[in-house]
């Protein structure tokens, strides 16, 4: 069961986190010395922070950094490209280790992640199956009969990401989760 007063803590905690960085990033005018805003107005940012009330494209800021990260996504379409790659080197089957290659990479993204990433592991398999079929049926493409194995193989490898991810993601919390 979860504490209440543990998540208004951590809820208390990301606002405040939230607020410090709109304060880096917030530019007060000051060309000269390039500081930020004022201790008074930064006390005034967390509270408003905090009431959700704060004004300003920063609430879009933070709800498009909760979508998607970019880091993130270059994290898991490098993992996912070293694992389509590393399955890809096994003869006569390497076609089907890739898929499971991309599988294991997004596995231990999500063991290894601190929030749901389904968005870029997705969109991060999906890249790296299709530009390995793009690149290992390049002939087909050019002729235009690949594109349907374009499409097949990157649909394959979305779905090998967000399966291998929620696996992850279920094995990260029945570890953490309390008994």
């Amino acid at each position: 069961m979860a504490d209440s007063g543990g998540e208004r803590t951590k809820t208390r905690d990301v606002d405040d986190l939230l607020a410090d960085v709109d304060d880096i990033t917030v530019d007060d005018g000051d060309a000269t010395t390039g500081s930020s805003t004022g201790t008074a107005d930064r006390v005034d940012n967390r509270e408003r922070a905090s009431r959700g009330t704060d004004q300003g494209g920063s609430r879009l800021r933070d709800r498009a950094g909760q979508l998607f990260s970019l880091r993130t996504f270059v994290v898991a379409l490098a993992l996912t490209a070293v694992g389509m790659a590393l399955g890809g080197f096994v003869p006569l089957v390497g076609g089907v280790l890739g898929f499971v290659g991309v599988f294991v990479a997004t596995f231990v993204l999500g063991a290894a992640g601190d929030r749901s990433q389904y968005l870029e592991a997705g969109i991060a398999s999906a890249a790296v199956a299709g530009g390995w079929s793009l690149f290992g049926n390049l002939t087909l493409v050019a002729v235009g009969a690949g594109l349907p194995l374009l499409v097949v193989n990157a649909g394959i490898g979305l779905l090998a990401g967000l399966v291998g991810h929620y696996f992850g993601r279920d094995l990260r919390d029945g570890l953490t989760r309390e008994i």
